[in-house]
């Protein structure tokens, strides 16, 4: 479970953020379809049969004026128009291209209360006011108020003749930021499903908020299946190796390497970490040759670090391969690296199998030497054994007799001690028999 958050959690801080909107930019039509038809109105104003000339042409005088940067002529142009006697229609859209130009400049407090004096106005047209709703709610957003964009956007879905999977994905941010996460992904959900069902591409922040949400519920198995729309549809590097963070967590660990070993035959693997636990992976699932490649290859092209404890996994890795040479080689720089008693312990071990007992016994007083050890008794055995095998007993009855002090040792060391005690006995009666 460590492992798995502290591989989310940033992905999840940043989809737990609003999508940046650039609110000025409402006032045109949306590259987005559904969006566009979602506010349903554009501050580019229209001649109508309510709206005069003269009306008109101040109002589009002061959205040339914002749209070149000079806010405070465009304010001043809306403000002599406020002298002007308007109808409803009129003053609704004066209203509304305050919320431009406030709008164009980042001052969304501004902007939502111009929205707000549209929506006073009764006479307004009501696609004017669904416009406005539908903006305040990302105002609303922007500025954290996200009770007051939940409310307005209710409002707005509940006189809208048609709901976006746009909008649900905004009541879905807003329920995250609010901490309701059920309601929240039940928005996601839908909008995610509306999107799919109209043969669209379903956006990568979709995607990234579901998984906020998933995560925040601990909803593992459902995390997987976001992550793997994410992997099929988006495939980046940290959507990989998090899938195969959340089938380690499901414990399903076929899947977790088959998905580490895809993203690595496609070079989605490039930082250390990821590396390593694709190494470690392939440990686990006893396939050290492979692990040891990645590692070395990882190694040789500077992806990861030549240190004390990459080295010790490498010489894992050969060891259990039975590449005895290659572990040598990698056991030796980790152990010259560290100085800690594990990797001589390692180095011991080697020997061992390679029946080198003079080399096997130095890198097991070595490892106890050193004195870090948690389990001294390990490097004892070995000392003892090799001590048997170069013929002294009597090193290793004592050796095999300060391991017996271990419980964990206990019954292998006494059994030693035995065994050397009853061939010493042996020898005895051989040589007083003079055979």
């Amino acid at each position: 479970m460590k492992k798995l958050t502290a591989i989310l959690a940033f992905g999840c801080l940043v989809a737990a953020l609003p999508v940046s909107y650039t609110v000025a930019a409402e006032a045109g039509p949306e590259d987005n379809a559904e969006a566009a038809e979602a506010e349903s109105s554009s501050p580019r104003i229209r001649r109508t049969q309510t709206l005069r000339e003269v009306v008109y042409e101040k109002l589009e005088a002061a959205r040339d004026a914002a749209d070149n940067g000079e806010y405070a002529t465009a304010i001043e142009t809306l403000q002599r128009l406020e002298q002007r006697k308007r109808n409803s229609y009129e003053r609704a859209m004066t209203h509304n291209m305050y919320a431009y130009v406030y709008s164009a400049q980042e001052d969304y407090a501004a902007a939502a209360a111009a929205y707000n004096d549209v929506l006073a106005i009764r006479n307004a047209p009501d696609n004017l006011k669904q416009s406005s709703r539908y903006t305040m709610a990302k105002l609303y957003m922007v500025e954290e108020q996200y009770d007051d964009a939940l409310a307005i956007l209710t409002e707005w879905m509940e006189q809208s003749d048609k709901i976006t999977a746009d909008a649900w994905f905004l009541r879905s941010q807003i329920q995250y930021q609010r901490k309701a996460f059920d309601n929240s992904r039940n928005a996601v959900e839908t909008a995610i499903s509306m999107r799919r069902d109209s043969g669209r591409k379903v956006s990568e922040n979709w995607y990234l908020l579901q998984r906020a949400v998933l995560f925040q519920q601990k909803d593992y198995p459902a995390l997987a299946e976001c992550l793997e729309s994410l992997v099929a549809e988006h495939s980046k590097s940290e959507y990989w190796t998090q899938l195969a963070a959340v089938y380690n967590e499901l414990g399903e660990s076929d899947k977790e390497l088959a998905t580490l070993e895809t993203a690595y035959e496609q070079k989605l693997l490039n930082k250390e970490r990821d590396l390593v636990n694709f190494a470690q992976a392939l440990l686990g699932k006893s396939i050290p040759y492979k692990a040891a490649h990645v590692l070395e290859i990882g190694m040789n092209t500077g992806s990861i670090e030549k240190n004390a404890r990459h080295l010790s996994l490498l010489g894992d890795a050969w060891m259990l391969a039975h590449e005895y040479d290659n572990a040598i080689v990698a056991m030796t720089a980790a152990a010259q690296e560290s100085g800690k008693g594990t990797d001589y312990l390692k180095l011991a071990q080697i020997y061992t199998e390679r029946q080198e007992w003079q080399k096997a016994f130095d890198f097991s007083q070595r490892a106890l030497d050193a004195g870090d050890m948690k389990a001294p008794y390990q490097a004892m055995i070995y000392k003892g054994l090799a001590q048997f095998n170069m013929d002294r007993l009597n090193d290793a009855a004592k050796t095999f007799e300060v391991a017996s002090q271990y419980p964990e040792a206990k019954k292998v060391a006494d059994q030693w001690h035995d065994y050397i005690e009853s061939e010493q006995q042996r020898r005895a009666y051989i040589a007083d028999a003079g055979v």
